[in-house]
């Protein structure tokens, strides 16, 4: 009897332990979860594709965004005026009502402080308006469609410090060396990785811009590239008819506006080697160097453009954009840590008419030009 008892015993045990087992291998929880990995994100390719998206920044008609030193002493009651020099030349002298800061805390500052919309305009100030264009596309991008660079800088507004900068950097010093043939582009490649940990193109954008802008390194001299042409690639950054006029020596001509865009002439540019971007005055190619080094490019701009080394051939071959004494407004400045020494200047402090006339026609060849040339 105990052995029978025995043997259901085990015959039911064994029952109950196979019935366990079979519902232990259904169990979900038990299953063996395969976790895909996530798909690499190009974000070279997501960034490039939001800027198309976006308008293409570089093609817009408005790049640059320059307006001159009338317009802003004109209208400080509606303009913000952000001056991006160092402190302590803004507390020597400053645009009244312009307040200071540092470029590697703009995108903070914008964020934190400025209600863009309320502005007509926001206008970058720096001493020759390339740290200003630079500021500026770089704002122009992140959705500040009212940011404009102040033409010429502060070299406009005050004489000492156009006798600093722009007075001393004029000349014809490599004038003979400029050549006429025509410089092939490179074969296209592919465009520079960049890894932000962004996923999204406007994300991307805003760390690439926030990391550049922090570096701040992009502006490069005439002597500097004329040492050793060949360690850079250089970007003749005008119309083709003002190309052939002479330019620097193994200058690639690409068109203002149209080659710098993914279908055009942009996969030229080579991901090795400096490049440096030179126009008429430097600024424009600082808009450019802007819009190159968030791609990822090691790009500068070349500061004070064709004015630096063959600023007479400005004018004998009517290219324009020569920079003279008569570009030197000599308006006054208030001195402090303050923006203002009282309240941001009016039209009617300084004795001259608001400038309410709409954006000028953009003409292929004018010489003067607020949005659009330089």
């Amino acid at each position: 009897m105990k052995i029978l008892k025995y043997f259901f015993s085990s015959i039911l045990f064994l029952t109950i332990l196979i019935g366990f087992s079979s519902c232990s291998s259904e169990n979900p929880a038990n299953k063996k979860i395969v976790k895909e990995s996530p798909k690499k994100i190009k974000e070279n390719e997501k960034l490039i594709q939001f800027f198309e998206q976006s308008g293409n920044f570089i093609d817009n008609k408005r790049i640059p965004t320059l307006i001159s030193a009338k317009n802003v002493l004109a209208n400080l009651k509606k303009y913000l005026v952000i001056d991006v020099r160092r402190h302590d030349d803004y507390v020597n002298g400053h645009i009244n009502g312009a307040v200071n800061v540092n470029p590697a805390d703009l995108i903070s500052y914008m964020k934190k402080n400025v209600a863009a919309g309320t502005y007509d305009k926001i206008v970058m100030v720096c001493y020759a308006g390339h740290r200003a264009s630079f500021s500026a596309m770089m704002l122009q991008m992140l959705g500040y469609s009212n940011v404009y660079s102040m033409n010429r800088g502060m070299s406009s507004w005050d004489i000492n410090t156009a006798k600093e900068k722009w007075l001393k950097r004029i000349s014809d010093k490599y004038s003979s060396a400029l050549e006429k043939k025509n410089n092939p582009k490179l074969p296209k490649t592919s465009l520079p990785e960049i890894k932000t940990g962004k996923t999204l193109g406007y994300d991307i954008l805003e760390a690439r811009a926030d990391t550049v802008l922090k570096r701040l390194k992009f502006e490069i001299g005439i002597d500097k590239v004329m040492k050793n042409p060949s360690d850079y690639y250089i970007i003749n950054y005008w119309p083709e008819y003002n190309y052939k006029k002479g330019h620097l020596p193994g200058a690639v001509q690409y068109t203002p506006k149209q080659s710098l865009v993914i279908n055009a002439d942009l996969l030229t540019l080579p991901k090795d080697k400096k490049i440096v971007v030179y126009c008429y005055t430097g600024q424009h190619a600082s808009f450019v160097a802007a819009y190159l080094q968030v791609l990822g490019y090691n790009a500068y701009a070349l500061t004070y453009g064709a004015n630096s080394f063959m600023h007479s051939k400005l004018t004998s071959l009517k290219i324009g954009h020569a920079f003279t004494k008569k570009d030197i407004m000599n308006y006054p400045m208030v001195q402090g840590e303050l923006p203002s020494l009282k309240t941001a200047g009016s039209a009617s402090d300084n004795n001259i008419e608001e400038d309410n006339t709409p954006a000028p026609v953009i003409k292929k060849k004018a010489k003067k030009e607020e949005e659009g040339g330089c």
